[in-house]
């Protein structure tokens, strides 16, 4: 089964934590990597710029700085397992809430949206 494991956050999230802190998340984070990859789990995964960067492009082509919702934090971290089940998808999430001290999402990949 593969899911997908988000992590939300802003500029300003980051500058209110300590140097400590943002060292250690930061050492979990390439032990996450490494721990998911070396297990045959990791799929994909990536750290995107924050959301101040995005650009939403609408249906009749125009382009806006920003995410698509003013309302939430923007998508700033995720990866795709591949594991056995929602628990374990669900534990590797439960890591990654606490280090960052806020909740992550989990979502299943639809099997049926696979493609070669």
């Amino acid at each position: 089964m593969k899911f997908m494991i988000m992590m939300f956050s802003e500029p300003s999230d980051l500058h209110a934590k300590t140097t400590d802190w943002v060292e250690r998340m930061t050492a979990f984070m390439v032990r996450l990597d490494d721990e998911l990859s070396q297990s045959g789990e990791l799929v994909y995964a990536e750290v995107l710029e924050f959301g101040e960067s995005a650009r939403l492009v609408d249906r009749h082509g125009g382009v806006h700085v920003g995410t698509f919702s003013g309302t939430t934090k923007p998508l700033s971290r995720f990866w795709v397992v591949k594991v056995p089940d929602e628990s374990r998808a669900g534990a590797i999430a439960a890591s990654i809430a606490e280090v960052v001290e806020a909740a992550v999402e989990v979502r299943k990949v639809l099997e049926a949206s696979h493609r070669p």
